[in-house]
């Protein structure tokens, strides 16, 4: 979190300061939520499993009723004085959660074709919800989660495979009959070449591969990335913060960010791996897909090794529905933590 205020000042001290005061704000809040949730036995959400799942597809059937439309898209809950929520990422930890739940009590019938559809099922619905929004980078982690999850759950390898195959086969059906936005087609086809339409859709994967080249191995220096300053990087205070931290802190900089965030994913695995409850096991396991996915897509997208899908990154990224998403999913792991292996004084 401290490196991720630091990013995000040097990304918006010059053109709005209040961006920071408001991040503050969401902070402490999250950090109340964490505590919270750590507080709870988590036994409680594996209870009420159901009526969270419900909660879930009605939080996200309201954005397609009621939400606020920008760029294009329908994502947002709009509250007073100016505040907003995005649904879709308080619904990737429910998912977890409530898919958690279903494959700790159904036990072995994940690995039957019955059970093993019933979990894409789970999945499927809250995945379809927010592809209509349309969000197909949520949709994609909601997958994500489900195939880490079903693959700790027991699922026959065979099955998994026959998944990928079919979600291949399913893209190319959603391109062909032109289910897929025209921007997200724009995305896919700069992703090969930005080159190509280097002032529309490929213009964040070049700004930001110019960005991050030009940190080379230590940097500009803090606050003192041209880039940034020219605001020449998209979204810099969003889905492409790293490139703030890659040209002001050069490779060196990025290198220790990554070790970093790397070292919180390895202490969620080392939860994962020693919890002696299933429905932990499990719970860990979406977590630490959860934010694996984000760290690799979202800086695999700023240096053009993955499409620009608007993936943020937890701790860094401006938000505080993605803060407090975060927040609540690091007070669940704690909840695992305190609640199962009794605290030494």
């Amino acid at each position: 979190m401290a490196a991720g205020l630091t990013a995000l000042y040097s990304a918006t001290y010059q053109w709005a300061p209040g961006v920071f005061r408001r991040q503050l704000v969401w902070l402490g809040l999250g950090v109340v939520l964490a505590v919270a949730l750590a507080s709870v036995k988590p036994h409680v959400w594996q209870r009420f499993s159901k009526l969270l799942y419900a909660f879930n597809l009605l939080m996200l059937l309201s954005v397609l009723l009621f939400g606020a439309e920008r760029k294009g898209a329908q994502r947002w809950i709009e509250l007073p004085s100016g505040f907003q929520l995005q649904p879709s990422e308080f619904a990737k930890v429910l998912l977890i959660l409530t898919l958690a739940a279903w494959l700790a009590r159904s036990g072995e019938a994940v690995r039957t074709p019955k059970g093993f559809l019933l979990s894409a099922l789970h999945v499927g619905v809250p995945a379809l919800l927010v592809f209509k929004q349309p969000d197909l980078g949520t949709s994609i982690v909601f997958g994500a989660i489900w195939f880490a999850m079903v693959y700790l759950a027991g699922a026959r390898a065979r099955w998994l495979w026959l998944t990928v195959l079919g979600g291949a086969l399913g893209f190319g059906g959603l391109w062909h009959f032109n289910i897929l936005k025209d921007y997200q087609k724009a995305r896919l086809v700069s992703f090969l070449n930005p080159e190509a339409d280097p002032q529309q859709s490929g213009y964040h994967i070049l700004q930001a591969r110019i960005a991050v080249g030009s940190g080379q191995l230590t940097g500009k220096g803090y606050l003192h990335g041209d880039q940034k300053k020219l605001r020449y990087i998209p979204e810099q205070h969003t889905d492409f913060i790293f490139v703030v931290v890659a040209e002001e802190l050069g490779f060196v900089g990025a290198s220790g960010l990554i070790a970093l965030y790397s070292a919180f994913l390895y202490t969620i695995w080392r939860l994962m791996t020693r919890t002696r409850s299933e429905y932990h096991r499990l719970v860990a396991g979406g977590m630490l897909t959860l934010f694996t996915f984000h760290l690799l897509t979202n800086v695999g997208m700023t240096i053009g090794l993955f499409p620009v899908v608007g993936i943020p990154l937890p701790f860094l990224s401006y938000g505080g529905t993605i803060l407090w998403t975060a927040l609540a999913a690091v007070g669940l792991l704690q909840a695992i933590s305190l609640h199962e292996t009794p605290m030494r004084i």
